[in-house]
């Protein structure tokens, strides 16, 4: 079990991310969901990916979230549930999310995938 989880923790790292845009991080491919936080949201940009994320039956939880003095994301605590199986959670603060593209949670629906659920930093 070590082995496979290390083994996804790898596929994550090493897993492309592709964005369609900078700040709402929101990924839906056809069998893969990408939620991406970093420090160019707000408020309202985290909501929308609650909402987004409750539309697809996806539940996630924002046990902690901090923003600047332009109302930027400087910290943030989540959990998150897909409602099959695959659930969890990661946070980040400070320096850690500054300017980053790879951290969130990833979950891929593919048959075939090396690594179905992630959380954390997920490059």
């Amino acid at each position: 079990m070590k082995k496979l989880f290390s083994l996804c923790i790898l596929a994550i790292v090493i897993t492309p991310i592709f964005s369609f845009k900078d700040s709402a991080t929101l990924i839906k491919h056809d069998s893969k969901v990408e939620v991406i936080f970093n420090r160019q949201l707000d408020f309202n940009d985290i909501v929308k990916i609650k909402l987004d994320l409750s539309q697809k039956g996806i539940v996630i939880n924002y046990n902690q979230l901090g923003f600047d003095k332009e109302g930027k994301l400087n910290a943030i605590d989540f959990f998150v549930d897909f409602k099959d199986g695959f659930s969890g959670g990661a946070s980040a603060s400070g320096n850690k999310l500054n300017n980053l593209k790879s951290f969130g949670f990833v979950r891929d629906y593919s048959e075939n995938a090396k690594c179905p659920f992630g959380t954390g930093y997920i490059k």
